[in-house]
């Protein structure tokens, strides 16, 4: 129960006002609560989207929701995308790619990465039926945060000296890793049956495909990076769920 509290602190701004002793290797061990933390924000924007509907037509019960899940996660990987998008598409070395992606200062690309993903998110959500809104919802922060496992374990820390990221890349073991992925793929399946299973299969592939592109770019895995991947597939469930919905 200590490490999934500390999980919630370290990547919501829910209010738990408790005070834990903590170690440094906590924090890897919590990672096999990510799913339910996941699960927890996707909820809280689930709720705040069904209160706003009874409320408001049209658009805003989607802006709602989106503003939710900002002020619930803090922005915490909107700010990762926005620097990885800096960094990655300055075409620049790697040692300056890290650097720039250490500027706390938001550069063009950067914007253009939160205004396309937020652009394609609020369009998703509109796009979704009632029935399928519901499942998107609850799934996108569940299966973003189980991947994000995947750019986790066993892989390098690309920056020399110790940042966030570095609590969890390389550090987490086989049991938090597995606890993860399976706890994040079963709420999946029974949120999603078939199309839950569908998303499984694109948020690996793309999770796979985005790892091995950014390893043969900075020759291993940042904070930024983490965050980056969450947003990302965030969104491409949303994208996904619209796509199947159109299919039927």
């Amino acid at each position: 129960m200590k490490k999934l509290i500390l999980i919630i602190q370290f990547m919501t701004r829910i209010p738990i006002n408790l005070s834990l002793e903590v170690k440094r290797e906590d924090f890897a061990d919590a990672v096999r609560y990510f799913p339910l933390v996941g699960l927890i924000i996707g909820a809280i924007d689930l709720l705040i989207y069904i209160i706003t509907s009874k409320l408001f037509h049209g658009m805003l019960p989607a802006v709602f929701a989106m503003i939710s899940h900002i002020i619930v996660t803090g922005g915490l990987h909107l700010d990762g995308l926005s620097d990885t998008a800096d960094g990655i598409f300055s075409g620049r070395s790697k040692d300056k790619i890290l650097e720039i992606m250490k500027d706390s200062r938001v550069g063009t690309f950067g914007v253009l990465a939160l205004v396309a993903l937020l652009l394609l998110k609020f369009s998703a959500i509109q796009d979704l039926s009632e029935v399928n809104i519901y499942s998107a919802l609850l799934i996108s922060p569940v299966i973003s945060r189980t991947f994000m496992t995947l750019l986790m374990y066993k892989r390098r820390y690309a920056r020399e000296k110790e940042g966030l990221g570095d609590l969890f890349i390389g550090k987490i073991s086989l049991v938090t890793f597995s606890i993860a992925l399976v706890l994040g793929l079963i709420i999946t399946l029974v949120l999603g049956r078939i199309y839950g299973f569908i998303v499984i299969i694109v948020g690996f592939v793309f999770t796979v495909c985005f790892r091995a592109y950014i390893e043969k770019r900075l020759d291993g895995i940042t904070g930024d990076i983490l965050g980056a991947s969450v947003e990302l597939n965030e969104v491409l469930v949303l994208i996904v769920f619209c796509l199947l919905q159109s299919l039927v």
